[in-house]
């Protein structure tokens, strides 16, 4: 067996070598390899990752005894609590009873919480592991295979009841969680179970709630299936769940709350149909609830007075946001008052800069000075020890494990120097973590740091090739994947501008890119969407051709790119042509809105980095096109 010597002059391209070696002969089950590959590293930071991975490869065959030495002399790592609670796990699995009672602790993992109830009924705690059991069985969402040993003994007990399972179906359905919902019915019985299958079906048919008889019963069953379905079919036809609301106050038992709930709902429900409260209505409703949702629907149907009224019972903490107090000044504008614009347009975010844009003034970037940051210092700094393990972990590749010791090394540090750390990030190419580190620094003023200008010769090319703006592309890409080149999202997104397989198929024949690109086949496969590069020029072309489908307005393309065209069309067909603040503040999507505001502010600020900034809206952007 080659293993390199001990030697000190080993350079630190060696050492990372090494360390690959030995953390390859771990994963392969050469452990005596790994070990003496983890021998030569001497003081190498990442010396005790081979044991860890030594370990994590091998968990079936650790003994208590070096799990409890390896917590013991890494406790530093962050690493270590993951290995622990994988032990933990496996021990459960082999029954290890005694041994996992002794090692409880309070923990959320839920898998663990099952595996720690199990050891208690195991070791003969019986009665308190079953009452244990029912809270975790009562939780509305679905619990880890690891609890069904103990639920299938549960189920046996007197504490398995029609109520707890009434009470698990019910929080179940409130939650969303509509397969455990459906698949708890099996053990509902009698009027229980018929109450359910007509609970269940409110779910995709409200307006069920005005069939005839089907929850005619006071019963408590049934009034929490109203309860849901009145709020359910009051978001999607207002004046239905008023009728069905009007029948079923009067007949079933419904305590003092639940009845201002469900009447708060119907409120909102018929002003998101522009049906405001009269005048008279107005001191019965106090609620932050009805008081949010009114602000909202006067806002999407332009009701200037009733947006000014209803912002003002706002609680403080609302009223001193950005976006009520954009709206406030913009109900005084319509109203023909004095709009304060004034204070909210020094501010640097998307209702900062629309109020500036409102006074025709310039956005505000209150940009702190780049920091120069010295070589001591910057030595200094990669001498902590939690960051000098990060930075090599990044080294070698080990990107999951780098952010853990970064993240647990920021949350010793104090403010400043975690702003220092943002720009040792910086200059180690980690864009998201530079950004993700200022955040956390509170330095939100630091734009260097925020707002990376990495990429600058393809942005470039790519803006020139297909006439789109530099600035407007970067801050797709800071909102999308905050330039990470390697993000992949749960849909299905990949890279930099987070572009779909199927978007970039699309775009791709569109733009006839292969030529471009030099992909000869025309087809690209995920590594290509992984190339920044390509990334860029997929994702820029198919930003340039939505901007052309729009006719240059960046708010609709901008929607479009997160939500797709579709949804956009049918958005701006319920439009009219309304004002595009007013359009943007009533996108459906809480995300697809969140995104375009971001992707909006983040197009300023970029702008802002190399001259003036531009207004948030463009001239021609004010109105969206008539539906």
């Amino acid at each position: 067996m080659s293993v390199p010597s001990a030697a000190a002059g080993q350079s630190e391209a060696d050492l990372r070598d090494t360390y690959r070696q030995a953390v390859g002969a771990a994963r392969k089950g050469q452990f005596s390899r790994s070990k003496a590959l983890q021998e030569s590293l001497n003081d190498y930071p990442l010396a005790p990752y081979v044991t860890y991975h030594r370990l994590n490869n091998s968990l079936g065959q650790v003994t208590p005894r070096q799990i409890d030495a390896f917590r013991q002399q890494y406790s530093q790592l962050p690493v270590t609590p993951l290995l622990y609670q994988r032990w933990l796990k496996v021990q459960g699995k082999r029954r290890q009873w005694q041994r996992l009672h002794n090692r409880r602790y309070a923990t959320t993992n839920a898998e663990l919480k099952c595996y720690f109830v199990r050891a208690q009924y195991g070791v003969g705690e019986k009665s308190a592991a079953l009452d244990a059991t029912s809270v975790l069985w009562s939780q509305p969402k679905s619990q880890p295979k690891a609890c069904d040993p103990i639920f299938a003994v549960w189920r046996g007990t007197q504490r398995f009841t029609q109520d707890i399972v009434w009470q698990r179906f019910s929080g179940a359905m409130e939650n969303r969680e509509y397969v455990l919902a459906r698949y708890l019915q099996r053990y509902l019985t009698g009027s229980k179970r018929t109450a359910a299958k007509a609970f269940y079906e409110l779910r995709r048919q409200p307006q069920r709630l005005n069939w005839r008889g089907g929850f005619a019963a006071d019963t408590a069953e049934h009034r929490s299936a109203i309860s849901y379905g009145v709020r359910r079919l009051a978001r999607r036809d207002a004046a239905k769940a008023e009728t069905a609301w009007t029948k079923f106050q009067s007949s079933h038992r419904f305590s003092d709350n639940d009845r201002q709930m469900l009447n708060d709902h119907i409120v909102v429900g018929l002003a998101k149909d522009n049906r405001f409260p009269s005048v008279e209505q107005r001191d019965s409703l106090s609620s932050q609830f009805v008081v949010a949702g009114l602000v909202d629907a006067a806002i999407a149907h332009q009701q200037w007075a009733e947006l000014q009224y209803w912002i003002s019972q706002l609680e403080p903490a609302q009223l001193a946001k950005t976006r009520t107090r954009y709206w406030q000044a913009r109900a005084q504008q319509q109203l023909g008052g004095a709009a304060d614009f004034v204070s909210l347009a020094s501010e640097r975010n998307y209702y900062g800069f629309l109020a500036a844009a409102q006074m025709d003034a310039t956005a505000k970037l209150q940009a702190m000075p780049t920091y120069r940051m010295g070589a001591d210092e910057e030595t200094a700094l990669l001498s902590i020890p939690g960051i000098r393990r990060a930075k090599e972990l990044f080294a070698v590749g080990d990107n999951l494990n780098g952010r853990r010791e970064w993240y647990q090394e920021l949350d010793r540090q104090d403010a400043k120097t975690q702003r220092l750390l943002g720009y040792v990030a910086k200059r180690m190419g980690k864009l998201f973590l530079t950004i993700q580190t200022a955040n956390n620094a509170d330095a939100r003023d630091d734009l260097a740091l925020r707002f990376p200008l990495e990429y600058s010769s393809a942005f470039n090319a790519v803006a020139l090739r297909h006439s789109v703006d530099v600035n407007l592309l970067r801050a797709i890409t800071r909102q999308e994947s905050a330039f990470q080149p390697k993000a992949k999202s749960s849909a299905g997104a990949i890279g930099l501008m987070q572009v779909m397989p199927a978007t970039a198929k699309l775009a791709m024949r569109r733009g006839n890119l292969s030529q471009v690109l030099g992909a000869g086949s025309g087809r690209v496969i995920e590594q290509d969407l992984l190339i920044p590069e390509r990334n860029i020029e997929i994702g820029s072309y198919h930003l340039a051709w939505l901007l052309r489908r729009y006719d240059g307005q960046r708010p609709l393309a901008i929607a479009a790119y997160n939500a797709g065209e579709s949804r956009v069309d049918r958005w701006l067909k319920k439009a009219r042509s309304i004002p595009t603040d007013v359009w943007i503040e009533t996108i459906p999507f809480k995300e697809t809105r969140n995104y375009v505001q971001n992707v909006l502010a983040f197009n300023v600020v970029y702008q802002g980095l190399e001259s003036p900034p531009q207004g948030v809206l463009q001239d021609d952007e004010w109105a969206t096109p008539a539906g």
